[in-house]
């Protein structure tokens, strides 16, 4: 099931006037008039080697067939099929590689008129990683393609989304929404499936894919609980034996779970099996947590006007920030190096705590999510949804959000 940017290709070019229906999705194709020059013919899709492009051009008797063209590099355009019968609505491009950029146009077949192109070319550039996107003043959870031009699909409605995580072993999205008893999983291909669970108020979530189990707290119960990620339509919840007042932030690793409680200024390190592996205290109102690959946690409090670097043997390293508030963070897995975002903020610091980058003109950030293994962040700022590279370039930009509030990362093979 595909909905969002990729459901509904894109009317003729030769349209002359347009439905006023309405918009109620900004990510619509639709929702472009198709008479300005930013129409494309063309809808696309970057994904795992291959590209997926379809095209609808059924409202016109007079079309007897289509040919599509591809280019690299401003190169000179190549076709790459024959001429299509005119009932073809889509092709499949697979003699692409990865991480290299395409664009693609559409070759009309008009009777009495010859060959003549079709709206402006479109890019993708394939690769094998795909971003979730929480939207939480719309309710819906999108899948994102490789490239950050367009979605596969988007499901909802949730009622008040709290947040998102996934498991990278069979490539499902899992929802946490403090308006259900329990969670959602979406499934890589769009299916949703609404798991009930003996919880009040759904909060924060963390997977272990490795360890195949999940990590859920309850703000309304004050608990912690793990979970299998086996289950097919109920969730048992399994408690941690410990007494929480604010349990806000969780952050999942190496069969263990980080736990931060806000209002008693404490982080803690749980197994599965119940044992306390560490516990910090003393810590200035902890909010966000993000675990590391060598068993350390970075850890926001003081409403993001803090950074500091946990270990499970209880070492605390104070990071001066070089802007005001951040509001997100993600480490990099492979190096160890922590990303935090602010406001109009992005700046990045080793493991030892020292800034290595820093750049002041991302304004808007709400959402943050690094993956180590292409090694590109993805950002949210305002309604646009960005991929960037550690040296600074924003690779792609997606627009037409409401209000981002979290981004999870698959990165595939």
């Amino acid at each position: 099931m595909r909905r969002g940017l990729w459901i509904g290709c894109c009317i003729g070019a030769l349209v002359l006037a347009c439905s006023d229906r309405p918009r109620r999705n900004p990510l619509d194709p639709q929702a472009t008039d198709p008479q300005s020059e930013s129409f494309s013919a063309l809808t696309v899709l970057a994904l795992d080697g291959q590209v997926e492009l379809q095209w609808n051009f059924s409202h016109f008797f007079d079309i007897e067939g289509y040919r599509l063209y591809r280019r690299q590099f401003e190169g000179e355009w190549v076709p790459i099929t024959p001429v299509l019968v005119p009932t073809e609505t889509e092709y499949t491009d697979t003699e692409v590689q990865n991480g290299m950029n395409y664009e693609y146009q559409l070759s009309l077949l008009v009777a009495g008129e010859g060959e003549r192109p079709s709206g402006r070319p479109v890019s993708a550039t394939p690769g094998p990683e795909v971003a979730w996107v929480a939207d939480r003043h719309t309710g819906l959870v999108w899948k994102i393609s490789a490239d950050a031009r367009s979605a596969h699909f988007a499901q909802g409605r949730f009622f008040d989304l709290a947040t998102i995580a996934l498991n990278v072993a069979d490539g499902s999205c899992w929802v946490s929404d403090r308006g259900f008893a329990g969670l959602y999983r979406i499934a890589g291909d769009g299916a949703l499936a609404a798991l009930a669970a003996a919880v009040e108020t759904p909060g924060d979530l963390a997977i272990d894919a490795g360890a195949r189990i999940g990590w859920l707290a309850d703000s309304g119960r004050q608990r912690v609980f793990w979970f299998s990620l086996a289950a097919a339509d109920a969730l048992a919840l399994v408690p941690v034996d410990a007494t929480f007042v604010q349990p806000v932030a969780l952050a999942a690793q190496a069969g263990g779970c980080w736990i931060a409680d806000q209002a008693q200024g404490r982080v803690l390190f749980y197994q599965a099996d119940g044992t306390r592996a560490a516990e910090i205290r003393g810590l200035a109102a902890p909010q966000a947590l993000a675990a590391g690959a060598e068993g350390e946690v970075w850890l926001l409090g003081r409403a993001g006007h803090s950074l500091t670097r946990l270990d499970r043997t209880g070492i605390v390293l104070d990071v001066e920030l070089p802007f005001a508030a951040a509001v997100r963070l993600a480490v990099d897995g492979t190096s160890g190096d922590c990303w935090v975002l602010g406001e109009r903020d992005l700046a990045v610091f080793s493991e030892d705590g020292t800034l290595q980058q820093h750049w002041s003109d991302v304004p808007g950030g709400s959402a943050l999510s690094f993956d180590a293994v292409q090694q590109r962040a993805w950002i949210a700022t305002g309604n646009e949804l960005l991929k960037f590279a550690p040296k600074g370039q924003t690779l792609a930009r997606l627009d037409g959000f409401s209000s981002i509030v979290r981004i999870a990362v698959d990165s595939g093979r």
